[in-house]
């Protein structure tokens, strides 16, 4: 095990190094971004980086088989860097949903490039800890981030400057690790149709993840800012990584023992309480006591996302797993598009507790959505080991769970992890 992380420790550092600026844009850009614009157009902005991500992610094999993952990673990196610092420069609307866009699809091919590999790298009776270890990292960044920005007001440049150096940053684990690449991954159909035929309740647990998550994480900071004071949003964002953190593995090892939907309800559940909460006592509470609901929701919120993909892998054909991964990264960030398009007018007409009403409709829809889909058909009989899971790309999937092989003439099992 030692041995391996030494393999993977270069890619796992330039994820964390480059989720770390995204803490803290994810706090930065709605308090800048709001000085001269309606919340709607910041959800715009908002949905176009949630494009940009989809898009990426469908041109990942493509890229990677022309120039490889080193050259796809580092070239996506300074175009993430130029683009973050592309923000300072204008306030027009459009020239930051480009610009966003553009971040969007950059960070989809960093992480495709990052998660691909990895998957090359570990074999499946590691994949837990790995993935492990990643997660705890990689989130632990997205909490810390928000801070290396702490007391700038919104319009200096400082921030944009730190984000675009960590992204910079990120690129020397990658050219400098002796770790061997692997081979292109091969393109699979998304087939939509046919994954929500196999697992249904997989397929709303990750759009209703999307759709309860994105606008929130775009729109929190403001609700901080504005009743708390600017240097409150850091806090807020921070705590709601922490929740998940926290709450992500206890809640994937029950649910190996018990029905996955019956987990993903209850984390849903708790999101859409926190959410009411939020909504109905808006503006009310003490610092202390709205930083702690939102630790609540961020634990159940971010947190049911990975149990719904290992629902899927429950239930995927052999050989369909990273087409059934593809497809739910399709449907989260189909999702993340939409949730910001619908809680920036929510905002602008309702206020900051028209994001925490929506939010907490979707989680409670997907609570009922999988009691629902427990009535319609059991649960399945064997159960693939949860691995916890970011929605990040294609290639996760893969890593937490493994890609099974089908049968060969012989009817052996493949035993090599081979990439795709």
């Amino acid at each position: 095990m030692t041995s391996l992380l030494r393999n993977v420790a270069a890619l796992i550092a330039a994820v964390t190094i480059l989720q770390l600026a995204g803490g803290l844009l994810g706090v930065r850009i709605p308090l800048a971004f709001t000085i001269e614009h309606s919340r709607t157009a910041l959800g715009l902005v908002a949905a176009s980086y949630s494009a940009g991500f989809m898009m990426g992610a469908m041109i990942a094999t493509v890229l990677f088989a022309r120039v490889g993952h080193i050259r796809v990673y580092a070239a996506c990196a300074a175009v993430f860097s130029v683009a973050t610092l592309a923000l300072h420069f204008s306030d027009d609307i459009w020239w930051w949903g480009v610009s966003r866009m553009v971040a969007g699809m950059a960070v989809a091919l960093m992480f495709a490039a990052v998660e691909s590999w990895l998957s090359f790298s570990i074999g499946k009776h590691v994949r837990g800890e790995v993935m492990s270890i990643y997660m705890v990292l990689t989130k632990g960044a997205l909490a810390l981030g928000p801070f290396l920005a702490f007391g700038y007001a919104a319009p200096e440049a400082e921030p944009w400057m730190i984000a675009a150096a960590l992204a910079a940053l990120s690129m020397v684990p990658i050219c400098f690790t002796a770790a061997e690449q692997p081979d292109p991954p091969k393109a699979q159909p998304i087939a939509l149709v046919e994954q929500f035929a196999t697992a249904p309740a997989a397929v709303i647990g990750c759009f209703g993840a999307a759709l309860v998550n994105g606008g929130v994480l775009a729109l929190a900071p403001l609700y901080a800012s504005e009743h708390y004071g600017a240097n409150a949003a850091a806090e807020f964002y921070s705590a709601a990584f922490t929740g998940s953190l926290l709450l992500q593995w206890p809640a994937g090892r029950i649910s190996d023992r018990v029905d996955r939907r019956l987990v993903i309800a209850a984390l849903a559940a708790l999101a859409a309480a926190a959410s009411f909460a939020l909504a109905l006592w808006s503006g009310e509470l003490l610092s202390w006591s709205a930083v702690l609901l939102f630790f609540v929701w961020g634990a159940g919120a971010l947190s049911f996302y990975g149990i719904a993909v290992a629902h899927m892998a429950d239930r995927a054909e052999p050989g369909k797993l990273a087409q059934s991964a593809a497809g739910l990264l399709f449907v989260w960030a189909a999702g993340s598009v939409i949730g910001p398009l619908i809680m920036g007018p929510l905002v602008d007409l309702f206020d900051v507790a028209g994001m925490f009403w929506f939010s907490g409709a979707a989680a409670l829809f997907v609570c009922l959505a999988m009691f629902w889909r427990r009535t319609a058909r059991e649960g399945p009989v064997t159960k693939e080991e949860f691995a916890p899971q970011l929605g990040t790309s294609v290639a996760a999937g893969e890593i937490a769970y493994g890609e099974d092989k089908p049968e060969d003439e012989s009817g052996a099992i493949a035993a090599a992890n081979n990439p795709r």
